[in-house]
This record gives C-alpha cells, sequence and structure tokens, in this order.
C-alpha cells in the first residue's frame, strides 16, 4: 500500500443562506467552506476543514497558500507521520507568513491540511481517527454545547434540547441593553442546564459593569471574548471586576507562543484552541495539554463546516482529559447537506461519531468536483 501524497485539491464551496447571519464584523450571506483533499498514490484521501468564516471575502487568500504554498510541499511526500509533515510545513511556510503579515492565513491552511492529513492516514491504518489517537477504549461520542442562539429568542434553546443539546451558548450583541432585556429570559429557558455567552470581542468593561447583576444572576457557564482579544488592560480590568462570569478565550492565538501568551497574559477560564485555526490536530494536541497544564478547562472552537466539526469531536473523544467540550453549529447551515452520512446526532448532549476509519465522514463527491478550485 503506497502511502506517497500523489495530489492535493483545494475546494471552496459556497453555500448561500435563506437567513443572513449578522455578526459583529459583517453581514453574512454565504457560508464558505474550504476543504483540503488530500489524496495518496493508492487510492486514498483524507479531508481536512480550512477556517474561513469572517470576512467573507478572505477566502481567496487560504486558497492561494494551499495552492502555491501547501501543494508542492506535499506532492511526492511520504504520509508516514502527519506530526512530521506539519513541522515540515511549519517550518517552510514561517518566512513567507512573517513577511506578509498573515500568520492567520497560514496557519489556518496548515491546519485544514493536517486535519486531512490525518484522516487520510487513519483511513490507511483502518481505524477512526479518535482510536489512532487515543487508544481503542475511547469513547464514540463526545460533549458538544449548541452555539451562536440569538439572545432574543430563547425558545431556540428548548429547540435544541429537542435536538439532543444540554448546554447552550447565546450571542451578546453590541447593544448591551438586549442582555439586560433578554439575558433573564435564556437562562429561564435553560433552567439549571449550563448557559454561556459569547460577545465577539463587542464590549468594553464599561459596558459590561452597567449589566454585571446581569450577568452575575444568569449564572453563566463563562463569557467569551468580551473585548478585543489584543486589549490586555481591558481584561487585567475585567479581572478585578467583582461578579463577573468566567472568561473564556483561545480561538484567537496561534500556536504555542500565541497560547503561551494567552494562558500568562490574559488567563482565561477556559482555554478555547480551533483546530480548524489554530494548529491542526497535531498543534491541537499540544494546545489542549498547555490548557490543562495551566489549570484550565478546555473547550474546542468550532464554527464552520461538518468536516470541522466531526474532526474536532474525534479530537475530543480521543482525548477525554484533556477536552471538556466542542463547540456545535445550531443555526441551519447549507454546508451539512453536502454530507453523504451520517447526519449530525446529538444525545444527551454529545455528538455520536461514525464507527468507519478517519473522519467517518464524507462529502458529496460532485459539490467537491464543482466547486474545485486547485487549477485557479
Amino acid at each position: 500500500m503506497s502511502r506517497r501524497i500523489e495530489d492535493l485539491r483545494v475546494v471552496l464551496i459556497k453555500s448561500p443562506l435563506e437567513v443572513p447571519i449578522i455578526a459583529p464584523f459583517g453581514r453574512v450571506d454565504v457560508r464558505h467552506n474550504l476543504v483540503v483533499r488530500v489524496r495518496l498514490a493508492d487510492g486514498t484521501e483524507g479531508i481536512g476543514e480550512v477556517w474561513a468564516n469572517f470576512p467573507p471575502w478572505g477566502c481567496p487568500e487560504r486558497v492561494e497558500i494551499l495552492r502555491r504554498v501547501v501543494r508542492p510541499a506535499l506532492v511526492g511526500e511520504t504520509l508516514d507521520d502527519p506530526a512530521r509533515l506539519y513541522a515540515k510545513l511549519a517550518a517552510g511556510m514561517r518566512g513567507l507568513a512573517n513577511q506578509m503579515g498573515a500568520i492567520g492565513p497560514f496557519h489556518q491552511a496548515l491546519a485544514g491540511t493536517d486535519i486531512a492529513l490525518w484522516d487520510a492516514h487513519s483511513r490507511v491504518l483502518g481505524q477512526p481517527l479518535r482510536r489512532v489517537l487515543g487508544g481503542a477504549d475511547v469513547a464514540d461520542s463526545a460533549p458538544v454545547y449548541a452555539t451562536n442562539l440569538p439572545l432574543d429568542r430563547p425558545e431556540m434553546i428548548e429547540e435544541m434540547a429537542a435536538k439532543g443539546h444540554v448546554r447552550f451558548k447565546v450571542k451578546l450583541p453590541a447593544d448591551t441593553a438586549m442582555g439586560r432585556r433578554w439575558l433573564p429570559e435564556a437562562r429561564a429557558a435553560a433552567g439549571d442546564r449550563p448557559l454561556m455567552m459569547d460577545c465577539s470581542q463587542g464590549q468594553t468593561p464599561a459596558k459590561l459593569a452597567g449589566i454585571m447583576d446581569v450577568l452575575e444572576a444568569a449564572r453563566l457557564g463563562w463569557l467569551e471574548e468580551p473585548f478585543p482579544v489584543d486589549d490586555s488592560a481591558a481584561y487585567r480590568e475585567w479581572h478585578g471586576m467583582a461578579g463577573r462570569p468566567p472568561l473564556a478565550m483561545g480561538e484567537n492565538s496561534y500556536g504555542e507562543a500565541g497560547f503561551e501568551t494567552l494562558l500568562a497574559e490574559i488567563d482565561p477560564d477556559w482555554a478555547q484552541p480551533d483546530i480548524t485555526k489554530t494548529g491542526g490536530i497535531t498543534m491541537g494536541r499540544r494546545l489542549c495539554a498547555m490548557g490543562k497544564a495551566a489549570g484550565k478547562q478546555v473547550a474546542l472552537h468550532m464554527y464552520g463546516g461538518p468536516v470541522g466539526l466531526y474532526a474536532s469531536a474525534q479530537v475530543a473523544a480521543a482525548l477525554p482529559g484533556n477536552v471538556d467540550l466542542v463547540e456545535m453549529d445550531s443555526k441551519p447551515n447549507p454546508n451539512f447537506d453536502n454530507l453523504t452520512a451520517p447526519t449530525p446526532e446529538v444525545v444527551d448532549g454529545r455528538l455520536q461519531l461514525p464507527a468507519g476509519p478517519g473522519l467517518g465522514v464524507a462529502l458529496d463527491p460532485a459539490v467537491l468536483e464543482r466547486f474545485d478550485v486547485t487549477e485557479g
């Protein structure tokens, strides 16, 4: 069985939304799903996902990195050890990433490629990725939480509960008056079940101080990225405020150095690496271990397509001592329609994982061919 890498294909899937997503960074009318396909000489194929949410026009740079940097470096290589290839790619990209001032896009392209390499590697071994990473006795499910629930639609909490979820995260708009109006109702809908809230870097300590009584009463499991992630002064002020909820961050901290800085300077209660964005599976495992070693709880950030979700869940199942939760999209996402199997199923707050090798999922071949952008 030949493990020579014969090709790497780049697929940018564009799925229009019936209802736009309004985020602090702008309006999203189309969900992008940037997929990497690694093909071995024996026909084995692995797939990975590159973070490509915001901005919607940000995908071409990642596509070019995959086409012009990653593909030439990998074709002809042997898939003997995905971690070795990760290190090779990271070393080869470092200077160019620094020169371009594009650390994030390079990390993201590398992350998605690494997932595809691990998927192909596990398929060659004939084992689910979680067992390749964690051994034969790992669970066949992973703990998840329903994310991106509109704060002013508390009824969606019960809608997600009907789909098997037991943990929920709402989004706080820039207008904190919305928090005062709707957060008590979200807590009432959640009851005693865990409730978290995401600010998407859109607040200030002074604005949140004005609703601190509501935040405290809501008994939030965490408050995510309340301020710009590079505003260390705001986070120092936040740490000194009485009654504050636990803090969650990490999706925008790249590599070991970025995570070390996060843990030392920001000191969140929850660490949130994203394996499609900040490290792939190879580096993602290290980041999770770093978070645990620092005494943090760890939740894998994931807001994208089905490949990223299942890759994150496979890692969580493999590393139950280092990963506590996985984020799972709650809004209609047409990219999940591209799965050939399975349909995501959540039972008692745990995403059920496929029995097949690798990630255990496949995307519609016709969709992959239609949106292939490898040749430009």
